[in-house]
């Protein structure tokens, strides 16, 4: 059968009141993606209730797990796909302060490379600054691990403050391995930026082009399977960079992108 996966997000709650949740939502949904799951675990050669209970026996952790992306990286732009790791640090602490989701705070890093243990982690981020090309087993496994339900957020460290390398090659990426689904720049009135915060004016922006989220929509659903932030939001996660403020909102921004993913 192959590798069982270990999921992270087994009935995982907020447990606020209503007045605290974004959009009047009062409660967020179960958050078991058995499709993942079922697809990873031998996907259309069982049957769907066997596929689901082998979802449900290989749930096990409870804790939503935040992994960094590890990719190829070809220019010479000293921000690469390590950068800023406290920026990782300080979203997990967030994520418990303000929700009461189960976030590991232990770092996790995930190779594109190695699929094994992509499949084990649903949920990843990956930034740069500087232009990058991933070779052929890594755009295989880029599409494989979106087609089965994975999600990534991308966000462009934002080379010289005012570049848009990383954003635009990233676009760029999913076009290509989805030719006839291209990127899309996600609307302001979406759920994923009502979730929980409200943001009237689409995702934060602190430095670079402000060309607004883009988001691959996957046909059929609407669900988004990866969005790409231009603005820098990790940079605001570090929290030294700009005020406060606008570091706060940085935050609740990656905040309301994690429930976006574990609500759907």
């Amino acid at each position: 059968m192959g590798k069982q996966i270990i999921h992270t997000r087994h009935d995982l709650t907020l447990g606020r009141n209503a007045e605290d949740l974004a959009g009047g939502m009062e409660a967020i949904q179960r958050l078991s993606r058995r499709r993942f799951l079922a697809s990873a675990l031998g996907g259309a050669a069982l049957g769907v209730a066997a596929r689901s209970a082998l979802a449900d026996k290989a749930v096990t952790t409870g804790q939503f797990i935040f992994p960094r992306l590890q990719f190829s990286v070809y220019d010479n732009t000293p921000d690469i796909w390590n950068v800023h790791p406290v920026g990782d640090v300080n979203l997990r602490l967030k994520l418990r302060e303000l929700t009461n989701i189960n976030a590991s705070q232990e770092p996790k890093v995930v190779r594109l490379d190695d699929f094994e243990d992509m499949v084990l982690n649903p949920f990843v981020f990956m930034t740069s600054e500087g232009y990058f090309k991933l070779n052929e087993k890594e755009e295989r496994n880029l599409r494989e691990f979106l087609e089965r339900g994975g999600f990534i957020l991308a966000d462009d460290c934002v080379y010289a403050a005012r570049e848009d390398r990383f954003f635009r090659t990233y676009n760029k990426l999913i076009d290509k391995l989805f030719p006839d689904n291209p990127m899309r720049k996600i609307p302001y009135d979406h759920e994923i930026f009502h979730i929980y915060y409200h943001f009237k004016d689409g995702c934060p922006h602190m430095q670079g082009v402000p060309h607004g989220a883009y988001g691959l929509f996957e046909r059929g659903t609407g669900r988004l399977m990866t969005v790409n932030c231009p603005g820098d939001i990790h940079c605001g996660w570090v929290n030294r960079f700009w005020s406060d403020g606008r570091n706060l909102e940085a935050i609740k921004m990656g905040i309301n992108i994690i429930l976006y993913f574990l609500s759907h």
